[in-house]
């Protein structure tokens, strides 16, 4: 595997880990859930899955340090003294909200809106795979972020993307590596460890400073040139959002495109 590949296949075995998950959450959703009876069968179904994404957290964030390591070795960088840094402790509330705005509130949300039970139960499914997700996989993304930010041998990060992107994300992709010492202000792009529900994003790290582009970044970069010249801050924001949409995703989604 050459070490272009490498970030790729990190963010896919993430992507694999978040849809197995997935399939726990939805199991656990579809069976336990009762629509006729919505807040009384609601606590059966958050207790079942709490465990699945707090197990999926530290998945993520295991493999996040032992990728980080791998990735520090393979550049090269001298000494085995540094520990990989864990993500931030999930707060327990913060999980049970995430999980009941997701769920019984978004359920009852689709019916107030008009839709059928089984609707609604689809609408609350998809929200709250895509909140548990982000739960989960915030453990990777946390502990990689932190790593680089803990080790002085490390320069910062590139974030890598998939193959189809939201404007958002392919945004913060076209600044291709982001160094720790690099001045940000000024930059639409700025912010680039942010992510969102449904997001296939992963942070890679940077161990010098002149880290190639990873994967269709460098296309971005040219694209976010071309698109935004002349303009600044959320003109600039809104001018390559516009252009993804009505051209860009789609010539990315191209077999001809890289």
């Amino acid at each position: 595997m050459t070490p272009s590949e490498k970030p790729q296949r990190y963010r896919r075995l993430q992507a694999v880990l978040a849809a197995r998950m997935a399939q726990q959450v939805l199991r656990v959703w579809r069976d336990l859930m009762n629509p006729a009876k919505v807040d009384a069968s609601w606590p059966a179904v958050r207790a079942a899955l709490i465990p699945i994404v707090q197990h999926a957290r530290e998945q993520s964030a295991a493999l996040a340090g032992s990728t980080y390591m791998d990735a520090r070795r393979n550049a090269g960088v001298a000494g085995n003294n540094f520990d990989p840094s864990g993500p931030l402790p999930l707060m327990l509330r913060r999980l049970e909200a995430a999980l009941d705005v997701t769920g019984p509130v978004e359920f009852k949300k689709a019916i107030a809106a008009g839709k059928s039970p089984e609707q609604a139960m689809e609408s609350a499914a998809v929200r709250l795979v895509g909140s548990t997700q982000y739960l989960a996989l915030e453990g990777g993304r946390q502990a990689m972020q932190r790593s680089i930010e803990a080790d002085g041998q490390a320069m910062g990060w590139a974030r890598v993307t998939d193959a189809d992107p939201c404007a958002w994300c392919a945004m913060l992709a076209s600044r291709g590596p982001v160094y720790k010492s690099a001045k940000t202000a000024g930059d639409a792009r700025r912010g680039g460890n942010t992510y969102h529900d449904h997001c296939a994003c992963q942070a890679w790290p940077a161990f010098t400073n002149d880290e190639p582009f990873i994967g269709i970044a460098e296309g971005l970069y040219d694209d976010w040139l071309r698109e935004t010249r002349g303009r600044g801050g959320k003109h600039a924001v809104n001018a390559f959002r516009r252009w993804w949409e009505s051209e860009g995703r789609a010539a990315y989604a191209a077999p001809e495109r890289p």
